[in-house]
């Protein structure tokens, strides 16, 4: 159920909450590497362990852990950028070489950067680390992307054109076959058609996403269309499939995928769900959550902020995502 912020989904405008609203405890800012002025909660662990960047005239990978100060993941010097954490808080992502290109990146506990190279490849990006240490993402190789898993020991299998984007704990990669959403088990196999888009996984490797103007989920070998206007943006293990319909956050259920459940009036968004039924996404400019029975919960503002948005949720409800401000500048957040 990862999936990585995108500051589209701050929406600019308050409006007032539907039903039985809850107050939530609990906001912290994990503020940036010192000279820097923003920063992004990419991912988080069942730990609290966070995985983002901190970014200023240049741009840093950097892992907060609980209880700890921001930690500046190693480089190759110049840029780099986190995608996603594991269990045992290695990170990865892409880091910038001497001649400018992003190479796979993955980094141990201590922060230490290990290159994920692919023979023949002049770049690329990790994308995803499960807690076996395995890897995927992208390599670039004569101009063409490929997707890519490496072992936990960095031993690379390049899968065919296209890209990884996420991986299970069983090992089953989900991405892009050329420009086909599809996933790489005991084969390939193609979701949908060219140019649908993948925005959500679960460890079923269940997929969701938009195809030809539409929401579409891919449940093993079925795809179920969800109406012109819808966007599902994460599943859960057990079948909650949370997004948007026009403007406004829904949830789908697993029993009954075809009708749309309104969560908060427009303009909203549901952005995650986990396998408790817990929904994390915005109402407003604000982030929320909503419970089982939709039960929406203002998050707390952090002071000074105009604006908030979510990125990740975990199964035992933390919540991460960016406060954002009006000099334009942002900064990671988590909601324990």
């Amino acid at each position: 159920m990862k999936n990585k912020l995108s500051l589209a989904c701050v929406v600019a405008v308050v409006v007032s909450l539907s039903g039985p609203v809850a107050r939530a405890a609990g906001v912290e800012d994990l503020g940036t590497l010192p000279g820097d002025t923003r920063s992004t909660a990419q991912d988080i662990n069942e730990g609290g362990a966070v995985a983002g960047v901190s970014a200023g005239v240049s741009q840093h990978a950097v892992r907060w852990d609980p209880g700890a100060p921001v930690k500046k993941l190693a480089d190759l010097g110049s840029d780099t950028w986190a995608a996603a954490i594991n269990s045992q808080r290695i990170v990865v992502g892409y880091a910038v070489d001497s001649t400018g290109r992003a190479q796979p990146a993955r980094w141990d506990f201590s922060g230490s950067l290990t290159v994920l190279t692919v023979p023949g490849a002049a770049s690329g990006v990790a994308y995803d680390v499960n807690d076996s240490g395995s890897v995927t993402g992208n390599a670039v190789i004569n101009g063409v992307s490929h997707a890519v898993v490496w072992d936990s020991a960095g031993v690379a299998t390049v899968l065919g054109e296209g890209s990884g984007r996420y991986l299970t704990q069983s090992g089953t990669v989900i991405g892009y076959s050329g420009d086909q959403p599809a996933r790489w088990d005991s084969g390939l196999y193609v979701y949908d058609n060219h140019g649908a888009l993948l925005s959500g996984h679960n460890e079923a490797a269940d997929a969701v996403g938009t195809s030809g103007g539409e929401g579409v989920l891919w449940l093993g070998r079925r795809r179920s269309l969800l109406g012109a206007g819808t966007s599902p943006r994460d599943i859960s293990d057990n079948g909650w499939a949370v997004g948007v319909s026009g403007s406004q956050a829904v949830r789908w259920e697993a029993s009954e995928f075809t009708t749309a459940q309104p969560l908060a009036p427009a303009p909203s968004a549901a952005q995650k769900v986990n396998n408790a039924g817990t929904v994390a996404g915005t109402a407003g400019s604000w982030a929320v959550t909503w419970n089982t029975a939709g039960v929406q919960t203002a998050l707390p503002v952090l002071s000074g902020s105009n604006r908030s948005a979510v990125s990740g949720l975990t199964e035992n409800g933390q919540v991460i995502g960016i406060a954002g401000f009006a000099d334009g500048t942002w900064r990671a957040v988590v909601w324990r």
